[in-house]
């Protein structure tokens, strides 16, 4: 893979996140919309993490399955398993049916796990470019 399409994962990712905190803002925040963003951000920096390691790409929005690909570059990826199970439930879920429940207290978190991620493999791909 080349590096366009490497840095085209990486600001759709953040691209997701910027959305999420913009929608986080308004009066009264759709939180299921946050939380999907949140998630879709934390998918894209992951699979941007495997594509600037020329890994194959998996295509699921499972974020365990590919933090475990991670972890296959970078043993350390495994500190984001419980970040990256608890955002994964707003891939589909969220978009496709009323079951989950979910609060503004639920929406912070969702945040900062997605900004945690973003941080982790945004220093990651700068430490590895480096070597």
């Amino acid at each position: 893979m080349d590096n366009i399409e490497n840095n085209s994962w990486l600001e759709y990712a953040l691209n997701d996140f910027e959305a999420a905190l913009i929608l986080a803002k308004q009066h009264k925040p759709k939180v299921e919309i946050v939380c999907y963003h949140c998630q879709q951000s934390a998918e894209k920096m992951l699979k941007g993490f495997i594509a600037t390691n020329n890994g194959k790409l998996i295509k699921t929005h499972d974020l365990v399955v590919l933090c475990e690909a991670c972890i296959n570059y970078e043993a350390e990826f495994d500190l984001l398993l419980e970040t990256c199970s608890d955002l994964t439930i707003y891939a589909s879920e969220i978009r496709y049916t009323n079951i989950l429940e979910i609060d503004e207290f639920q929406m912070r978190k969702a945040i900062n796990d997605a900004n945690k991620i973003k941080d982790f493999v945004q220093n990651k791909i700068i430490k590895n470019s480096k070597l």
